[in-house]
């Protein structure tokens, strides 16, 4: 009997902590299920507010911006604007790469009319009839589109016009510069400015800048010209007109359509055109410009996809990558490549 009882004794305590055992698996697993749904929410908090931040400018994420922009900043006052103005009239060539930007953000803040388009290997790829691919955006052109050659040539010489401005590359970049003036009609180095104006060394400053000029009440509208995958939190945008696909290799099938459409927009004064249109893009700014130059037209490029997109997707949008670097300008040492040709 006593054997017995020793025996239930032992089986009871091992039942007893199996039991505990059991107990305890549950709780863990109770907590690792509560663990995992505080995990998601995490998660999808976050995500939320990534894309509100992107979709609708998230005010405090605005404010957080604003205070980034050093004490360069615009607020558009007549004294501001008149010394603005003043170094529009005497502009002999383009300023070091930082305060070119501010040069053009100065004259947007204070409504200035201009134009500016640029130009790199694609562009100038293309005026001397080489075939090309883009290496990140989608368009190719080959020999077949001549009409887009010849007037992506003529757009090189948009400084004809008033306060029109070309970007070139940089001066590693020189024989790609020669070859894209080579076209040009613009015989003056204050026509002339940076292609990477708006991004590498300059993307946090200019992305800070955008985020507060389209949150400004006291601004122009803003015509959104972009690629038809657009973002849709673009409501800062008076209207949007849609890039077509393959606008590049079918410039003359495509190009009528939203021309005449934009030729509408651009006989009203005091508009803002962002466009994001490839090579394309120059054409579009030079035809309007001719059209009515009371406006600001300003060919974006990439930097402004973190907006159209909602997401970033080039090197120089991420600090620390080889292309987040300053631009030197040939001309501001070399100014007699300009005027001697």
């Amino acid at each position: 009997m006593e054997n017995d009882r020793i025996n239930f004794n032992k089986r009871n305590k091992k039942y007893v902590a199996i039991k505990e055992v059991h107990i305890n698996l549950k709780k863990l697993f109770y907590i690792f299920i509560i663990l995992i749904i505080l995990l998601n929410s995490l998660i999808l908090s976050y995500i939320l507010i990534r894309n509100k931040k992107y979709k609708n400018i998230n005010k405090s994420y605005l404010i957080e911006n604003i205070k980034k922009l050093n004490q360069n900043e615009i607020t558009s006052n007549n004294n501001t604007c008149m010394e603005v103005k003043y170094k529009l009239e005497n502009r002999e060539q383009p300023l070091d790469f930082e305060n070119e930007l501010i040069f053009f953000t100065d004259l947007i803040m204070c409504k200035i009319p201009f134009s500016f388009i640029r130009f790199g290997d694609g562009e100038n790829s293309i005026m001397k009839g080489y075939k090309y691919k883009a290496q990140t955006d989608n368009w190719h052109w080959n020999f077949k589109n001549k009409e887009f050659q010849d007037s992506l040539i003529e757009s090189s010489s948009i400084c004809i016009n008033h306060n029109s401005f070309i970007g070139i590359p940089c001066k590693n970049w020189i024989e790609v510069s020669k070859s894209i003036l080579s076209f040009s009609k613009c015989t003056s180095s204050k026509y002339m400015s940076y292609a990477t104006l708006f991004i590498n060394k300059n993307y946090q400053f200019f992305k800070n800048w955008i985020f507060h000029f389209i949150n400004t009440s006291n601004r122009w509208k803003i015509i959104l010209v972009a690629n038809s995958l657009i973002h849709k939190g673009i409501e800062w945008a008076y209207k949007f007109f849609p890039v077509p696909d393959h606008l590049v290799e079918n410039w003359n099938q495509l190009s009528v359509s939203l021309l005449s459409k934009l030729s509408i927009e651009a006989k009203q004064n005091n508009l803002i055109f962002f466009i994001s249109a490839g090579p394309a893009a120059n054409i579009i700014v030079s035809y309007l410009t001719k059209i009515n130059n009371n406006n600001i037209y300003i060919d974006f490029g990439s930097s402004i996809e973190f907006l159209t997109k909602g997401y970033e997707t080039r090197a120089y949008a991420k600090k620390g990558r080889t292309s987040y670097q300053s631009c030197e300008s040939f001309i501001i040492q070399n100014k007699s490549l300009i005027y001697k040709r």
